[in-house]
Order: C-alpha cells, then structure tokens, then sequence
C-alpha cells in the first residue's frame, strides 16, 4: 500500500524491468502516461477523480516515482513499457492518455505498435515535434526552441541540470514563454528567484520540486527522457491514428501555441479540439475540474 492511499502494484517491461503501477476503478479501462517528472503520486487528485467514472491504470515511468531505473530509458521505451503493462493485464479497447511527455509516449506508441488494441487517444498540450527549424513553427515554447537551444539543453542536463530545469518550468509557467526562455539562463538562484517571484503559487513550487529538486538518479535519467521526446519529429505519425481522438490544450497556453493543437486535429483523421481558457501548460493544475472533466466524458462516455 502506498502513502497516498493507492494498492501499487508492479509488471515487467519486456527486457525484465519492474515498473510500479496502480489500477483502480471498473469499467472502460485508460492508461495514463505522464508527464516529464510526473508520477503516480503527483497524479493522485487526477487519480482518484477518474476512479469514480471508470477504470484508471497509471505507471511509474522508469526512474520516475517508485520505478527504478533499469535498462533503456526515454518515451520510445515508455511506449513499450505501455504496451508491456497492456500485455500483462490483458486489455484490449484501451483508451490512451499522455500528457506533455506523455503525449510523446502515445505518439511512439502508434509508431511502433498502431492503434489496434486502442478505442480512443487523449492528447494533453503537446507538440509532435519540439525542435522549431526548417519552416515548423509550431514546436516549444510558442516556436522560440531552436535546435541550437536543444543542443544547449542536452549540455545543460549533463553538466548543470538544475539551470535546464528551471529554463524548461519557467517557459511552461508563463504565457509569454516565448520570450521568457530566450533570455540569457542566470544563475540557478536568479533563475528560481525570477520564477517564484512572477508566480507565488503552489502550482509553480510543485512544478519546480518535481523537475528540479529530484535525486541524482532522476537527473540523469530525464537526459533520455529529455532528448527522446524534444529529438523526435511524430508528424508523420499523426495521419496514421485511425482512432477518435481529443486533442487537449491550454489557450493562451505557454510551452504550445494554440495553433498546435489545430494542425494536430488537420493531421489526424478523428479529432476533436478541447481549449482550456485563460490557462498556460499548467492547465491541468490551473483548471483541475474543466480538465478532468473533458478527459472523463471522453474517455468513459
């Protein structure tokens, strides 16, 4: 039994790994992938609402929450780890959910195994492609993230992770991410004094200790996590979703332009735009009872 009042279970991923999960609730079942830093214990309000309207199946990623790290690490293997946890518990007809990274985690999920044993997808404020370059605009932080930033950050993950963090939450906090991660970094303690003084609430100080006051063994794991999903280019995988689809964002938004969220649903054949106003990437946390809402009438309806 967890702190936090969920029977947490465990499943191998296909190489051997032990991976934590909780299953709760009956009926329809969804599986949540989370989001960069998120876990099943962070996730728990979200988890105990969607319990009362059908069945929730939430995973720690690998080096996430109580999942060690073990193995190969990054959205491609959360993917498979998805399918592993399908596998073990024997579901067909399972509605997807990924939010932020774990949009990500959906996207290669349909790229290496398709939507056959899936009856619907939920995609939370993402983009299928981070890296602005080449005529895409529509990639992170409102189309400021160059491949020179991403080069940046992939340095900054292994020598001074903790300034590449607070970048990242301080573009997803903001709706003016755009210019605020183009901004010289600082140093770690103008960084978060910056962010805490533009924003005082608990949404930034929980964004802030699940990114950035993480273990060592976090850190290092979030260099795959990181350069798996913002290296990724999951355009092409769009027109192959086969399955309906809600397409969940936040408008005015900060991490995505709203205008992501609408070339998603040109992309893919059976999708349907959700906003969440007057929100940033934060929306789930800003407008708890709109999101949960949106994401049980689709997935249990």
């Amino acid at each position: 039994m967890s702190g936090f009042a969920f029977p947490t279970k465990t499943f191998h991923g296909y190489d051997g790994a032990e991976l934590h999960y909780v299953d709760i609730g009956s009926g329809q079942p969804m599986i949540y992938a989370c989001g960069f830093g998120s876990t099943i214990e962070s996730q728990a309000p979200f988890i105990e609402a969607m319990q009362t309207s059908g069945r929730i199946i939430v995973f720690d990623q690998r080096a996430f929450g109580m999942t060690p790290a073990a193995g190969e690490m990054g959205v491609h293997q959360s993917a498979r780890d998805v399918r592993a946890l399908m596998d073990f518990l024997g579901l067909n007809d399972v509605v997807l959910y990924g939010y932020s990274m774990g949009a990500a985690v959906v996207f290669s999920y349909v790229s290496q195994f398709g939507t056959d044993r899936l009856s619907k997808i939920i995609l939370g404020d993402m983009s299928p492609k981070l890296i602005n370059e080449d005529g895409w605009t529509l990639g992170l932080y409102k189309g400021c993230y160059t491949r020179e930033m991403y080069e940046e950050d992939l340095e900054l993950l292994g020598t001074d992770y903790k300034r590449f963090a607070l970048r990242v939450a301080e573009g997803l906090l903001f709706p003016d991410s755009d210019s605020m991660v183009c901004r010289p970094l600082g140093t770690e303690e103008e960084m978060r004094a910056r962010i805490l003084d533009r924003r005082h609430d608990l949404i930034a100080q929980t964004l802030i200790q699940g990114m950035v006051d993480i273990t060592e063994e976090h850190m290092a794991a979030n260099y795959h996590y990181w350069s798996t999903m913002a290296g990724a280019d999951f355009r092409g995988v769009l027109p192959q979703i086969d399955v309906p689809v809600m397409i969940l964002y936040a408008d005015p938004g900060s991490g995505y332009h709203p205008a992501t969220a609408a070339y998603m649903k040109e992309q893919i054949p059976n999708a349907a735009l959700m906003p969440v106003y007057g929100c940033t990437h934060m929306a789930a946390s800003e407008n708890p009872m709109q999101w949960r809402g949106c994401v049980a009438a689709f997935a249990y309806r």
